[in-house]
């Protein structure tokens, strides 16, 4: 009789081998291979930094790989036909590509550059551009360079050709491309612009966790060495993490700057005015509350997005001054949505920052200003951007990880709860010990929805500063809240919203 548990563990084991797990579903990368150093068709397989990112993703997650082709001009079309999970070859963050799907942290930069047999300005009525077709570079030659006659290619492999051939005086391309094309006595003007690449993917989760990885692969140093080997020492800069999600916010602001032409366009169509003082108090109220959810002081948040709507009413303004051709997007169907998802991940990449405090009080605001992207936004706008990033803080109240949120609490404590508030707290709203979200020692910060950490502190039902008060009030704070007093008013203030 006591051999029948160890048997009934034998069955199991056995049955267990009989049936295995079900193998993970393949990982589908969409790549042009032909964009080197980022992805290269050669000789029957493809190679490069974001293919190299890729397979080692797949293998950290346990799925096999699969590598799916695809034209610069179908990129959109064929990510929304589900042709692949994921565009990984050099793919820049764009307006028109963050309204089809969600971007990754960047993993390089590369601004654009000219390369010629000669200087010469490429702003000239009788130059021949080269640029390669559907891509990001097409749609910037027609803003840098609008006298330019563009003469374009299908195949980016044969971008140098025009220029060695003399078919075009000069090429459009980027740094990294340009040092792995190597055009002999090319001169190189540039950079005009500073271009991140990423990864861009339907499936918030999927992108998720793929950004989750490449910040611990920052960290660790592995995406340093792949950058050494694929773009050369000089960019191989390992990055903290910290250091990563600046990189992240940075490029989401300048991502959403991005979008401020076409919805200039689309303004200027439908008979509406720059100045939407309705709009920009719905984002700010937006903003406010996913700061309060990621434990961020939503002042702070709130001033980092008025100095965004300050430098995007200058560039609709520059725009309907100097127009010029941009994608047509539908403000209410496609950009607002869009800029409704950038302005959360900006939220969310500033909790990032704010888990490091010391990292973020020596931040230096001109270095954060001079990484924005001077071709958008004249430098005092970028500087009044970077200064609020430098003055992000936390709320007041933080949450600490203890024996049990709201344990040992007594009948008093909670009457006292009821009376002022109207609610009591939950006492196994996470099953007893609340998850560390790494924003620092013993800091449990709530996450938010469709980010890495997608488990959303459901505690409380009332602005934590405001419990915080209650408890304190109530002769027995909770063991799971920091107890902060409040300055004066505060609290009415809290019970008026």
């Amino acid at each position: 009789m006591r051999r029948a548990p160890a048997l009934v563990v034998l069955v199991a084991l056995v049955a267990a081998c009989l049936h295995p797990r079900p193998e993970a579903p393949p990982l589908r990368v969409g790549t042009s291979g032909d964009y080197p150093p980022f992805s290269l068709a050669r000789d029957g397989t493809t190679e490069g930094l974001d293919v190299e990112v890729a397979r080692r993703f797949a293998k950290d997650n346990g799925r096999r790989l699969e590598l799916v082709r695809f034209r610069w001009p179908e990129l959109i079309r064929d990510l929304a036909a589900g042709r692949f999970d994921l565009a990984m070859g050099g793919v820049t963050l764009r307006p028109e590509r963050a309204v089809a799907g969600v971007f990754t942290r960047p993993v390089a930069e590369a601004g654009a550059v000219v390369l010629a047999h000669q200087r010469l300005d490429p702003r000239s009525s009788w130059l021949r551009l080269g640029v390669n077709a559907g891509g990001h570079l097409e749609r910037l030659a027609a803003r840098l360079f609008p006298h330019a006659l563009l003469v374009r290619t299908q195949d980016n492999r044969a971008l140098a050709a025009l220029l060695t051939s003399g078919a075009a005086d000069a090429i459009l391309t980027d740094e990294a491309e340009a040092d792995a094309l190597a055009v002999p006595g090319a001169v190189r003007l540039g950079p005009f612009t500073r271009d991140r690449k990423g990864y861009l993917g339907r499936d918030p989760a999927l992108v998720a966790a793929l950004d989750a990885w490449l910040r611990a692969r920052e960290a660790d140093g592995t995406l340093a060495g792949f950058r050494a080997r694929w773009l050369g020492p000089e960019r191989a800069r390992p990055r903290s993490a910290f250091a990563s999600d600046l990189d992240a916010l940075v490029a989401l602001v300048d991502l959403r700057l991005a979008f401020m032409p076409a919805v200039a366009a689309a303004k200027r169509q439908s008979g509406r005015l720059v100045e939407d003082p309705g709009q920009e108090a719905r984002v700010l109220a937006a903003v406010r509350a996913r700061a309060a959810e990621r434990g961020l002081d939503p002042a702070g948040v709130e001033a980092l997005f008025r100095a965004q709507i300050e430098a995007a009413r200058a560039l609709e303004h520059e725009f309907l001054v100097h127009p010029e051709p941009v994608d047509a997007l539908d403000l209410e169907r496609e950009a607002r949505p869009a800029l409704a998802r950038v302005s959360e991940l900006i939220v969310d990449r500033a909790a990032d920052l704010v888990g490091d405090p010391a990292a973020l009080a020596a931040l230096d605001p001109a270095r954060v200003a001079e990484a924005l992207d001077g071709s958008l936004t004249p430098v005092t706008l970028r500087l009044a951007i970077a200064r609020a990033i430098a003055l992000l803080r936390a709320s007041s109240v933080t949450w600490r990880e203890r024996t049990g949120p709201c344990a040992g609490r007594d009948p008093t404590a909670r009457k006292g709860w009821k009376r002022l508030s109207g609610l009591e707290p939950r006492d196994d709203a996470l099953g007893g010990v609340p998850e560390r979200l790494g924003a620092g020692p013993g800091y449990l910060r709530p996450p938010a929805l469709g980010g890495p950490h997608c488990l959303r502190s459901r505690l409380f039902e009332r602005p934590p500063r405001l419990l915080a008060e209650l408890a304190r009030r109530s002769g027995r704070a909770c063991r799971g809240l920091v107890d902060e007093p409040l300055g004066p008013g505060e609290l009415r203030g809290h019970a008026r919203r």
